[in-house]
């Protein structure tokens, strides 16, 4: 299900940082770890959904496993993409690290039922999911700017799965939206990196990808808005090395590498929208 994409008005304000970019005239953003912190319910959706919703004791035994986390080296590799590209992932892993050393092997799900049993353990728990830090408070500067920006949710995750994470967070935060593009979208061919999600969503608020603004966690995320000619403000998984953001940059074209939404500054981009003023600082 989609929101209205009707759009509203945006001035015309040039770019400060070289006075030649296009003028940013909506905001697109991902979902899962940029606006809503579900990686924490995610995890143990994808252990439960993994060992038939049993997580047995010689993975308990493990860290991170024993705080329902799975390991970063794991994580990492599935951040921005869709079911269909991360489950044959988890299997793969689970087939060489999770095997009891008993001889007693495990039969794991193929990728479609672990991916469908993931959706299922994340809706039971996606209702506790709490919004990232300083998320709500930039949608709603944004909305509340002058230049009355709309605004765009580009996710991976399907429309089944959006609609019941948004619950919690309607006011103050979806209900300022004009469209929703989710992974199963039939608009979306290819999931991120491809351009098609950024696309799609600068065609539904009636704007060119090049006068987007893009807000990503993943590096998938990244090289799809960059892909698509939008600008993008990484926000990276406080988990990588420092070595690793660089990559955000180097690798994905981040215009701007962010430690927490806390932090943006839009005046580089033209943005009447500076939230690291309502903190007092810009170092979290």
């Amino acid at each position: 299900m989609t929101a209205s994409t009707d759009t509203h008005a945006a001035s015309e304000t040039t770019i400060a940082d070289d006075g030649c970019s296009p003028t940013i005239k909506a905001i697109l953003f991902d979902l899962d770890g940029t606006l809503l912190d579900t990686e924490t319910l995610s995890d143990k959706a994808v252990l439960l959904a993994t060992f038939g919703g049993a997580i047995p004791p010689h993975i308990l035994s493990q860290s991170p496993m024993s705080n329902y986390s799975i390991p970063w080296e794991l994580k990492k590799q599935l951040l921005g993409l869709r079911g269909a590209e991360w489950a044959p992932i988890v299997i793969d892993n689970a087939q060489r690290n999770w095997q009891p050393s008993n001889g007693d092997l495990i039969r794991f799900p193929d990728a479609m039922q672990l991916w469908k049993a993931w959706e299922d353990h994340l809706s039971d728990m996606c209702e506790q999911v709490e919004a990232c830090p300083g998320a709500k408070e930039l949608v709603q500067a944004f909305a509340s700017s002058p230049q009355q920006l709309p605004m765009a949710i580009a996710t991976s995750s399907r429309y089944a799965g959006v609609d019941k994470k948004r619950k919690r967070h309607e006011e103050g935060m979806f209900e300022h939206f004009q469209a929703i593009v989710a992974g199963d979208d039939p608009a979306v061919k290819n999931g991120k990196p491809a351009p098609d999600i950024y696309l799609q969503a600068a065609k539904r608020l009636q704007v060119r990808p090049e006068e987007c603004l893009v807000f990503e966690d993943a590096l998938s995320g990244v090289k799809a808005g960059k892909a698509a000619g939008c600008r993008v403000v990484a926000i990276p998984d406080p988990r990588y090395t420092e070595t690793e953001r660089a990559v955000f940059e180097t690798e994905g074209g981040a215009d701007v590498i962010l430690n927490s939404l806390w932090e943006f500054d839009g005046r580089p981009f033209g943005l009447d929208v500076n939230l690291s003023s309502l903190r007092g600082t810009t170092t979290f």
